[in-house]
């Protein structure tokens, strides 16, 4: 039996991938050019790679954040009960936090402040501990030696404190954003594992706050040691017209994905040396960026949209099995990822084009409170859908709104508004249920039940 690896590169979309992962649409056998994502953010994104089904099925949102309504049976795993699912994530959304780990036999967490996850979360002791100064340090020696992990978790201390200190420094921070780390516990499984595994891994190195990292290419980019995008409100910098600026954050997302293009290369000869089964990899991300690159200038992916720059994502496949068509220029979406990963452990690359491209997201992934509170402009905080024909989006959300947009094959990530006009009711038919229907169904906000860490984590982020 054939192990399987899905490699999701976090907030990458498809331009810049094309620009800036030369190696892997190289390696590739199989790329899909036209890959659309279902959702435009983490949560109901990654549930939608799973299921195959869209945020109003399988009910992940930005009104209901957990994965706890997702059975494993519901998600293409449940096709494959040979397979023991291994997994390694970045990705807070996409992890034990918010219910991802149910899905898999391991899951391993990884973040800036656990590096090893198996020793002390320092973000956690750090909230946990009432200590101050010298105190607090010897709290966390004291801790950290008792600890069933003592040299991870001084790891762990050690790793936070010298990432502190250089983020003072006009110098690029000691270690990666977690690529190295989830490469290392991904390989860690796979070495114990005798089955037939699905890995999965979330690369977090190409999502914001963007800065200077160990391994970075310094010449696909001139901004200065000293600048990071953790201290700049870019929002203000759009409204100031500061090219530079939003310049410099383009240039080091590009250099992120340059070099996780490096790393990803190298990680899937690795993952083949140490099995004996063949291994096909499936790389994707789960959403694109903003970066505002139009006339709207829009930035990020916190507001309801659905602009190209979110949905338009890499989709390549490296050691494909049976016979295939190497390009695939069709417009195919993730709700198809299922049917393909599924195929391909039946030793064969199936036909995935010709399916209906949807997409929809339901609500503002930002703060849940300042939803529940109505504190997000009703246009940021939309049930909103789109529907893929030829050439061209439709665009429309449950207030009534809605546009046409123009397509061109051979500008990826691109879109120009063609009409207002639209019959949205006609649209609407594409889907299992009417919008207004799951707009009235998913205004309730289920408060997030997550420890004071993970909370920093998501407001590191810019999520809280």
């Amino acid at each position: 039996m054939r192990n399987i690896v899905l490699l999701c590169l976090d907030t990458v979309r498809k331009d810049f991938f094309d620009e800036y992962a030369p190696r892997l649409v190289d390696r590739a056998d199989v790329v899909y050019d036209g890959c659309r994502a279902a959702s435009s953010w983490s949560a109901p994104s990654h549930a939608s790679m799973f299921t195959g089904q869209l945020p109003s099925e399988h009910g992940v949102h930005a009104f209901q954040r957990d994965f706890s309504v997702v059975d494993r049976d519901d998600t293409f795993l449940g096709e494959l009960p040979d397979y023991r699912a291994l997994g390694a994530s970045a990705n807070v959304w996409a992890g034990s936090s918010f219910g991802f780990d149910t899905l898999f036999d391991s899951l391993s967490d990884v973040s800036p402040d656990q590096r090893f996850p198996e020793g002390i979360d320092v973000a956690r002791f750090g909230q946990e501990t009432e200590a101050a100064g010298l105190a607090r340090h010897l709290s966390f020696l004291r801790s950290a030696l008792a600890h069933d992990y003592p040299l991870k978790s001084l790891a762990n201390g050690a790793a936070v404190q010298l990432d502190r200190t250089f983020q003072r420094l006009p110098l690029p921070k000691p270690f990666d954003d977690g690529a190295s780390l989830l490469e290392r516990e991904l390989m860690t499984q796979i070495e114990s594992s005798t089955e037939p595994f699905f890995g999965f891994v979330n690369f977090m190195d190409a999502h914001g706050p963007v800065h200077h990292a160990r391994g970075y290419d310094r010449s696909l980019h001139d901004a200065p040691l000293s600048w990071t995008a953790r201290t700049v409100d870019l929002n203000e910098r759009i409204q100031t017209g500061d090219e530079q600026t939003l310049g410099w954050y383009r240039d080091l997302y590009g250099t992120a994905i340059d070099y996780l293009d490096r790393r990803v290369v190298d990680f899937v000869d690795r993952i083949q040396r140490v099995t004996d089964r063949k291994t096909t990899v499936v790389v994707t991300a789960d959403h694109g960026n903003d970066l505002a690159l139009t006339d709207e200038r829009y930035w990020g992916h916190t507001a309801t949209r659905l602009t190209e720059a979110l949905l338009h994502v890499p989709l390549v496949v490296l050691n494909a099995p049976g016979e295939y068509e190497a390009r695939q220029t069709e417009c195919v979406s993730h709700l198809s990822l299922p049917a393909l990963l599924v195929g391909i452990a039946n030793e064969e690359v199936p036909d995935i084009t010709g399916e209906m491209v949807r997409a929809e997201r339901i609500g503002n992934s930002g703060p849940p409170g300042k939803l529940e509170a109505g504190d997000v402009p009703p246009e940021e905080n939309m049930v909103i859908r789109a529907l893929y024909g030829e050439g061209e989006k439709y665009v429309w959300d449950h207030h009534g709104s809605g546009a046409t947009y123009r397509l061109d094959p051979d500008r990826p990530s691109w879109e120009t508004k063609a009409s207002a006009d639209l019959d949205v009711d006609q649209l609407d038919a594409a889907f299992e249920t009417d919008i207004e229907t799951i707009a009235k169904q998913t205004r309730s906000t289920d408060p997030l039940d997550i420890d004071n860490g993970t909370a920093d984590r998501l407001r590191e982020l810019g999520y809280l």
